[in-house]
């Protein structure tokens, strides 16, 4: 009976680690799927080698057809057509090699650094002040140090993120410290969305803890983008333990939205006379499918029309470009990642977004070898960090959340 248990016990664990290494994979690849082209407009990127499809003809609906040729569509760019140059947000390289992440993958970067950091230095319970004090050790890192031009890189990509920084760790100097309510004019942005999806691994299946662990270190997100965020890992927390092969895609994302939607530890879904903003973005996005009726181009003309005035960064609109993706693409996971590019503006935060919970579904291997291979070569060369890595730490602080109090509010 012991031997059965044992044996039983190795096989969750090794489970979890593929699917813990597929959340990984899956956000990093989304990134470097949309980096080459990001913001940039429909026209410069069709006059490009082998564009996104373009979609006018609202006849053309996802079909089985479509679907497969949206999911071989996914290939990795490279960023000498459109964007050679380096960029704070985008890529730290000029000519960037294919497979070349950006700022979404570098703030994971800042996550793991966080969590090593609290192993190393039994750093427990970690708060947002931790993360934040994250950001300032991550900037004088080796990696920062060792490559040419990194360091005047970090200061541009953070400069707006700094000033929070020193607020939330006591400066009140006006000019070297503000408010975090301040940063992006009080705007909800996709920050936590970006930075925070591996804290799933740490919960896998404990959506409520999964859900606390990210709003107690989401020292960025303001206002309705704290819960998005939580919410979201949340879901990917419950996506870890869930097995494809005995559920349909449609079945699986459901328990994905319904721990999305039922995991409230701060009762946002009992504040009267507003909706909480995770249901309002989710149920939007079935309205918006509906009415599209299987034609993307439909639904594109749709979301073009809710966020004419929305900057495409802000919390909602990765919500609710990825989910309504994902539907119109009947829960075909590679095709919506493929999907999410093609609407355009902020083109790596939707796949790396979608990709996260892809990864966590799934496994590693729904994506082709050689992208996975690619992903895991550039994050080396580029900034010294190995995926395994990475799943080895979060599988290492699971194990001490078992014991202790990892994550607490300040």
């Amino acid at each position: 009976m012991a031997v059965a248990q044992q044996k039983n016990a190795m096989a969750d664990t090794a489970f979890l680690r593929t699917k813990i290494k597929g959340l990984i994979t899956g956000t990093l690849l989304g990134d470097a799927l949309g980096g080459p082209i990001e913001f940039q407009g429909h026209q410069e990127i069709q006059a490009s080698p082998r564009p996104p499809k373009l979609w006018i003809d609202t006849t053309d609906l996802m079909d089985a057809d479509e679907l497969k040729a949206a999911a071989e569509r996914m290939y990795f760019r490279e960023y000498k057509y459109i964007l050679p140059h380096v960029q704070p947000y985008g890529s730290w390289s000029e000519n960037a090699a294919p497979g070349t992440v950006t700022d979404d993958s570098r703030h994971k970067m800042i996550l793991m650094h966080m969590l090593r950091t609290a192993l190393k230095k039994n750093q427990w319970p970690l708060t947002e002040k931790h993360s934040a004090l994250a950001y300032l050790d991550w900037s004088k890192s080796n990696t920062i140090k060792t490559h040419s031009g990194y360091d005047t890189l970090c200061q541009q990509w953070l400069g707006e993120s700094y000033k929070s920084i020193n607020w939330i760790l006591g400066n009140r100097k006006i000019g070297e410290a503000y408010p975090v309510e301040r940063m992006w004019n009080a705007l909800p942005t996709c920050y936590g969305q970006m930075a925070l999806t591996p804290l799933a691994a740490i919960y896998p299946g404990q959506p409520h803890n999964a859900y606390l662990a990210a709003y107690n270190t989401a020292w960025f997100d303001i206002g309705f983008a704290k819960d998005m965020t939580a919410a979201s890992v949340a879901g990917i927390s419950v996506a870890l333990t869930l097995d494809p092969s005995k559920m349909t895609n449609e079945e699986l994302w459901k328990k994905v939205f319904d721990a999305m939607s039922t995991t409230d530890p701060y009762d946002y879904l009992k504040i009267p006379w507003c909706e909480r903003q995770v249901q309002r973005w989710l149920s939007l996005s079935d309205v918006f499918v509906q009415q599209a009726n299987g034609s993307p181009a439909k639904l594109f003309s749709l979301l073009d029309k809710e966020f004419m005035y929305t900057t495409k960064w802000e919390a909602q609109v990765p919500f609710l470009v990825v989910f309504s993706i994902l539907k119109i693409c009947k829960y075909d996971p590679l095709a919506a990642m493929q999907l999410s590019i093609e609407w355009g503006n902020d083109h790596d935060t939707y796949p790396q977004f979608l990709g996260a919970f892809v990864g966590a579904l799934y496994g590693p291997e729904i994506f082709k070898a050689d992208m996975r291979s690619t992903i895991s070569k550039r994050l080396q060369l580029d900034y010294d960090e190995n995926i395994d890595e990475w799943v080895n730490t979060l599988m290492q602080v699971q194990e001490l959340g078992k014991k202790k109090e990892l994550f607490t509010a300040n």
